[in-house]
């Protein structure tokens, strides 16, 4: 993934990512020396602090791409007063908001549904989508509509491709 991500930087992409543990925690700790903290912004659905945060929330590594001079918008899903699933969903909501170009999603399991509703809104935004499964094969990707993905990638991603008849939906 820092691979995928540096290659996107490389290019002159900006990143939008997370704050859990995991992907987004790897592609923040990838700031400054495989991608430009100005190339980065995260969102994360907690305070400064780690106020908020929850079980899967990547604090150290978010507070430490903010002291390298990375771009965190905080609170990202709302308040502390919102209920954690929600800051969650409205996280992931303002992070596919913020991307113009379309989303690279990276699935730890063929169930992950954080990276599910990121490729829904992604679509829902007539974005593309491409997606890696990390350890498991890609054929397992679950489904996000009329469609289905195909191999897009030398590092093993694939792209969602429409179906015609969705397409003219």
């Amino acid at each position: 993934m820092v691979r995928v991500a540096s290659d996107l930087a490389a290019g002159g992409a900006s990143l939008a990512v997370g704050c859990c543990t995991g992907a987004d925690a790897a592609l923040l700790s990838a700031v400054p020396g495989s991608v430009p903290p100005s190339l980065m912004h995260c969102f994360a659905a907690f305070g400064p602090g780690g106020e908020g945060a929850g079980q899967f929330s990547a604090i150290a590594a978010v507070q430490a791409f903010a002291a390298s001079g990375g771009s965190v918008c905080w609170w990202a899903g709302g308040p502390a007063s919102v209920p954690l699933r929600s800051r969650l969903a409205g996280r992931t909501r303002a992070v596919v908001g913020a991307a113009d170009a379309g989303l690279v999603a990276f699935f730890a399991s063929p169930s992950s549904r954080g990276s599910l509703f990121a490729c829904s809104c992604a679509l829902s935004r007539g974005l593309p989508v491409v997606a890696f499964p990390v350890g498991f094969p890609g054929a397992e990707l679950p489904l996000l509509g009329a469609g289905s993905w195909v191999p897009f990638s030398i590092l093993g991603g694939f792209k969602w491709a429409k179906t015609q008849a969705e397409i003219f939906l």
